[in-house]
């Protein structure tokens, strides 16, 4: 069975600029629809870009069957109309983002951005976001999505995250916690791992979405 862990906290300042969306597809209950975002601190407008850009690119998903979400083509598409929305938007600045799907043993999405998605099968973990471009950002009427795809088996983890995670954690710990734990142990051992041991804080706002199937 598959099941879904989420938690998301603001770091370093009142206001978490982080926005997540998990949900099935209502047509498929077995096609997962996932979108994360991290909106650019350093101006104004980063938390409200990084929730449009999630709603905007799942309503686009949603208009779509799981079917055609199988095209890895149609994740870049989904995601500039996210960065068209977000553009066009007043009070939104720019965003990291990233849209994917599972359905059966396929995964696709696109990203762009430097939030991440970490694919763990048993031992094996592999980082499914590492062609991305960082720049132009969504929000910029000129964002370059890279797509991806994978095919798995039972069981997997699929760990997408923004850069408050793997950055404060470290790539080789998130990989060590990801192939380790699963559920609800997983995302509290990286938040564990995140925080200042000083103070128990996050340094900036941490977002994970944990999607697996585990026998």
């Amino acid at each position: 069975m598959v099941e879904s862990f989420s938690f998301s906290e603001a770091g370093g300042h009142p206001d978490n600029e982080d926005a997540f969306r998990v949900q099935t597809h209502p047509q498929d209950t077995d096609c997962w629809l996932c979108f994360i975002a991290d909106g650019q601190g350093g101006r104004a407008g980063g938390g409200p870009a990084a929730q449009l850009a999630c709603q905007a690119a799942l309503d686009a998903a949603l208009s779509l069957s799981s079917k055609s979400l199988m095209r890895p083509l149609a994740w870049p598409a989904l995601l500039q109309h996210a960065d068209a929305a977000v553009e066009q938007d007043s009070i939104a600045g720019y965003t990291t983002l990233i849209g994917l799907c599972i359905c059966g043993r396929n995964i696709v999405g696109a990203s762009c951005g430097d939030s991440a998605v970490l694919l763990a099968t048993g031992n094996t973990t592999v980082e499914l976001t590492r062609g991305q471009l960082k720049n132009p950002p969504v929000g910029s009427g000129m964002a370059d999505p890279i797509p991806f795809a994978a095919r798995v088996d039972v069981p997997w983890s699929l760990v997408a995250m923004t850069d408050g995670v793997w950055k404060y954690v470290g790539w080789e710990r998130v990989r060590e916690i990801a192939a380790d734990k699963h559920g609800s142990a997983m995302i509290e051992a990286l938040a564990e791992a995140a925080k200042l041991s000083r103070t128990g804080q996050f340094q900036d706002d941490f977002t994970v979405v944990l999607i697996e199937h585990q026998q």
